[in-house]
C-alpha cells in the first residue's frame, strides 16, 4: 500500500509541475482554458474519485443531484486560476473580476484600521490562495501556511505565491510550536494582515475537539492565541459561487482581551468558528476544497 500510495503522490505533483511549466510558458489564456476543459472531463470519468466524493457527501448528509459535478467545477476553476497567475502574473489573470466584495468589507477595513494588524480567517474554500492577492490592493496582506513536508509541494506553493504577489509566511523547517507562533506574530506586530485556513485537521494531544458534519475533528487554537497576545483581531471570511463571481463575506471582528482563563476563551472562540464553518458548508459543500483530503476521509468516515 506504501508503494501505491507513493507513486500516486508521484503522479500527482509530476502532473501539478507539468501543468505549471505549460502554464509559465505559455502567454495565450486560450492554452489555459483548454486545460479547463480537460480537467473537467477528467473529473466526469474518474470513477473511484466520484465514488469516494459521494460517499463522504453521502455520509454526512448534503449530497444531491449535480452537487459532485458543481463541486469539480469549483475545485478545477481553483487549479486554472493558479494557472492563469502563473501564466501573466495576478493583476492580468482575471482573477480579481471573479471575487466581488460585499459591504461587509467595511468590516476588515475597520479592524486593519485599528493598527495592531488583522488575522484574517476561513476555510479551505476553492480558491483559498487567491485571497491574499485580491485583498493586496487594499490592504497588506500575507499568507501563513504550514510549511509542508514534501520539497515539490513546497516549491509549486512558493511559484504560485511569487507569481501572484502575495507574501507568504511560514515557518522555518524543524520549528517548534513556539517559533511557528512567532513567526505570524511578528507580522501582525507590523500592522499587518494575516490570511489563515485553520481548519486542517490535528492530531487530539495538538487541539481542541469541535464539531463539522457531526463529527468530532481536533482544531488549533493558534490563531486566537496570536490574537490574544497582539491584541490583533480575528476577521472570519467565506466565499462562495453565484451568478458567474466568488462573492466574499466578511464576519463581524472577535477580539480576546488578555485574562484569566485565556485558555477557555481561545478554545471557546475556535468552537465558535468552528460552528459557523459547519453553517457554511451545508449551505455551500461545493465550495469545500477539503471533501476528498486523506484527513477529513478518516474523520468523516469515523475511522
Amino acid at each position: 500500500m506504501e508503494i501505491l500510495r507513493q507513486l500516486r503522490k508521484t503522479l500527482v505533483f509530476g502532473a501539478l509541475r507539468i501543468g505549471m511549466e505549460v502554464a509559465q510558458r505559455t502567454d495565450n489564456p486560450a492554452v489555459i482554458e483548454a486545460l479547463r476543459g480537460l480537467l473537467l472531463g477528467l473529473t466526469r470519468t474518474a470513477i473511484p474519485l466520484r465514488k469516494r466524493l459521494t460517499k463522504n457527501m453521502k455520509l454526512v448528509g448534503v449530497y444531491h443531484q449535480g452537487l459532485l459535478d458543481a463541486h469539480f467545477e469549483r475545485a478545477v476553476d481553483h487549479f486554472i486560476m493558479l494557472a492563469h497567475i502563473l501564466r501573466a502574473g495576478f493583476p492580468k489573470s482575471g482573477c480579481p473580476e471573479k471575487f466581488k466584495f460585499d459591504e461587509s468589507f467595511r468590516l476588515l477595513e475597520q479592524a486593519y484600521a485599528g493598527g495592531r494588524g488583522v488575522i484574517c480567517i476561513a476555510p479551505h474554500l476553492c480558491g483559498f490562495p487567491v485571497h491574499a492577492p485580491i485583498v493586496m490592493p487594499r490592504i497588506p496582506c500575507s499568507s501563513y501556511v504550514r510549511r509542508n513536508r514534501d520539497p515539490r509541494k513546497m516549491r509549486i506553493t512558493e511559484a504560485v505565491a511569487l507569481a501572484a504577489g502575495g507574501p507568504l509566511v511560514y515557518p522555518p523547517e524543524g520549528a517548534t510550536k513556539a517559533e511557528r507562533l512567532q513567526v505570524a506574530i511578528d507580522v501582525l506586530r507590523e500592522g499587518k494582515m494575516l490570511f489563515i485556513t485553520p481548519d486542517t485537521p490535528r492530531k487530539p494531544h495538538q487541539g481542541i475537539p469541535v464539531t463539522i458534519f457531526g463529527r468530532t475533528a481536533y482544531f488549533p487554537t493558534g490563531v486566537f492565541v496570536m490574537s490574544m497576545r497582539t491584541g490583533a483581531p480575528v476577521v472570519p471570511v467565506a466565499w462562495h459561487w453565484q451568478d458567474g463571481a466568488y462573492h466574499l463575506r466578511y464576519g463581524e471582528p472577535i477580539e480576546l482581551a488578555r485574562a484569566r482563563g485565556s485558555r477557555q476563551q481561545t478554545e471557546a472562540a475556535t468552537r465558535k468558528w468552528a460552528q459557523s464553518v459547519d453553517a457554511f458548508l451545508h449551505q455551500y459543500p461545493e465550495m469545500w476544497w477539503n471533501w476528498l483530503d486523506k484527513r477529513w476521509t478518516r474523520i468523516i468516515r469515523n475511522e
